[in-house]
């Protein structure tokens, strides 16, 4: 209620004070949200789903929740993912997703300056990789900022010990993530007591930076339930790195496709527009090229990358075909800016048909300034933390297709809503009215013709054939009867009606002259895990949202049905 009140014409105290209320809300859920799992942990009671996930995609989520914050602090944000680690994977992604939330969102918050770099690999590739490494070098890192040997956070590790790494089932994957910091430190007298429940480095932390002090121990708790281990090196001043452990099957064979082929429709619209297209990366610092690398590679992209403008000239004018897009870090133009200059002269000159330029930026409004003085040519900032979604929309809008794609960065989501919800006639199925209210009201914002009804009951004889619906959301939960009965009794008496029209028992101008009828039912659910996809597959939903409305998720849902 409060987000809608946001969108309704305030004074600047006010929106104040409505943005303050917010916070507060969110906080305090968040707050409920692990104390109950606190409690759920102690009596045995916390189960974990078993359902298919695209782990890059919630990476992603995650990036986009912290990204805000990291680019106030000027703190630079990456995630990198192995290409061995499979595209799909079966486990809970609401629990690992928060495992991740929860170490990020303490590298987030008592990190000042430098970076926070999430890895993620399958746990035999560190095995081998830690044979090659001979040394450790603490500066060869994302922002140049020392960091804590991260071999030291898994030294521990019975996985890393033979009898540990062997899993019984062959479809296992074994992953292990990393979450580095460059910022405080946990002192050492504290570091015993890390993952004890309400533990605290000391009363001041919690003033300072908020916090119950159970995040952890309801970390190192689901990790253990996804037979993995937890563990982390802190030097203070330096910074800290956790590193955790998780055994999920691999989702390649699954018959659950559901979820995967709506992922990947998402992510193939885009990297199909940009396969075999070229970039040329320019960036000294390896670990942080390896990042841009990974995610401009995402789509399809072939990358080079050049440590400095001149290799990077020798580079476009030696090859054979074209590069299509040059992405400069920020830091290397900043440096040397009649290098800068030199190079976009010259690129101009050599290059077969010049490449379009981008710079990697981590805070926006020094890039911004710095595009303007730079004054050499027209750059295009792509803000960090980079994410395929992100990068895909910065580069449509710069290379001539903005108005395609996948519009998942804050500004185009509501108007693309709008196109597609516009004159829209949607059934609201939910028997609470706060729900309905606000459902009504965040569809309404974008121009749908809302209906509401509170019973299942209700929603059967609305959407009885012949209607002008275009869409449902139906909550799950309800009294009488609950959202996976009604839609299956809507589907059978489609079904009913579709035969009858088919063996010509029905006149087809009788029903709108439509001969198959399937109006799309969206699931509305608080709690993502009871809507697990086989259930709302198994009685015919097309798919669901989560409450309240995210406008991202909204959007890729309905982009679905809707043209």
């Amino acid at each position: 209620m409060l987000h809608m009140l946001i969108d309704t014409d305030l004074d600047v105290t006010q929106l104040d004070y409505v943005r303050t209320a917010q916070a507060s809300g969110k906080a305090l859920v968040a707050l409920i949200n692990e104390v109950l799992d606190q409690a759920k942990i102690e009596s045995g009671k916390l189960e974990l789903e078993e359902v298919q996930f695209d782990l890059r995609a919630v990476l992603d989520d995650v990036l986009s929740l912290f990204s805000g914050k990291a680019q106030d602090k000027g703190v630079e944000l990456a995630v990198f993912i192995s290409d061995r680690v499979p595209e799909m994977l079966i486990g809970d992604p609401g629990r690992f997703r928060q495992i991740i939330t929860n170490l990020m969102g303490n590298s987030i918050k008592f990190t000042e300056k430098g970076h926070i770099h999430v890895t993620v690999h399958l746990v035999e590739e560190v095995i081998d990789s830690i044979e090659v490494e001979t040394e450790f070098s603490s500066n060869n890192t994302l922002s140049g900022f020392p960091v804590a040997d991260r071999r030291q956070s898994w030294k521990g590790f019975r996985t890393f010990s033979q009898e540990g790494s062997i899993h019984p089932f062959s479809d296992s994957i074994n992953i292990i993530v990393s979450v580095e910091d460059t910022g405080e430190g946990i002192p050492i007298e504290a570091q015993s007591r890390v993952f004890t429940p309400f533990m605290q480095v000391g009363p001041s932390i919690s003033r300072t930076h908020g916090g119950t002090g159970i995040g952890l121990s309801i970390s190192k708790c689901l990790v253990n339930l996804m037979k993995g281990e937890i563990g982390f090196v802190s030097i203070p001043k330096i910074g800290s790195t956790f590193t955790f452990t998780a055994v999920f099957t691999s989702g390649s064979s699954s018959s659950k496709e559901y979820k995967s082929q709506q992922i990947n429709n998402q992510t193939n619209s885009v990297s199909s527009e940009f396969r075999g297209k070229r970039a040329l990366v320019v960036d000294p610092r390896s670990v942080r090229a390896k990042v841009s690398r990974y995610h401009i590679q995402r789509l399809g992209i072939h990358v080079e990358v050049v440590s400095n403008w001149k290799q990077g000239l020798s580079s476009i004018s030696r090859g054979s075909s074209a590069f299509n897009m040059v992405l400069i870090e920020q830091e290397v133009w900043d440096q040397d800016l009649n290098g800068s200059a030199h190079f976009i002269d010259n690129l101009e000159k050599i290059a077969i048909t010049t490449p379009k330029v981008f710079l990697l930026s981590n805070s926006i409004s020094s890039s911004r300034a710095n595009t303007t003085t730079s004054g050499v040519c027209n750059l295009t900032v792509i803000p960090k933390p980079l994410r395929a979604s992100m990068l895909a929309a910065s580069l449509q809008r710069a290379m001539g297709d903005g108005n395609k794609g996948n519009p998942r960065n804050g500004e185009v989501p509501s108007l693309s809503l709008r196109n597609l919800l516009l004159g829209r006639k949607i059934l609201i199925v939910d028997d609470n009215n706060v729900n309905l209210k606000v459902a009504a009201g965040a569809l309404r914002k974008y121009g749908a013709d809302v209906v509401s009804a509170s019973r299942g009951m209700e929603a059967i004889e609305l959407l009885t054939p012949p209607h002008r619906f275009d869409a449902c959301f139906m909550d799950i939960q309800m009294p009488e009867m609950d959202g996976f009965e009604a839609t299956r009794r809507i589907r059978d008496s489609e079904q009913n009606i579709n035969d009858r029209i088919h063996f010509g028992e029905l006149s087809v101008e009788t029903y709108n002259n439509i001969s198959n009828w399937h109006v799309p039912i969206l699931a509305m659910t608080a709690d993502v895990i009871q809507a697990t996809h086989e259930a709302c597959l198994r009685c015919g939903m097309d798919g669901y949202v989560s409450k309240p409305f995210e406008a991202e998720q909204l959007y890729r849902e309905v982009s679905r049905f809707f043209h």
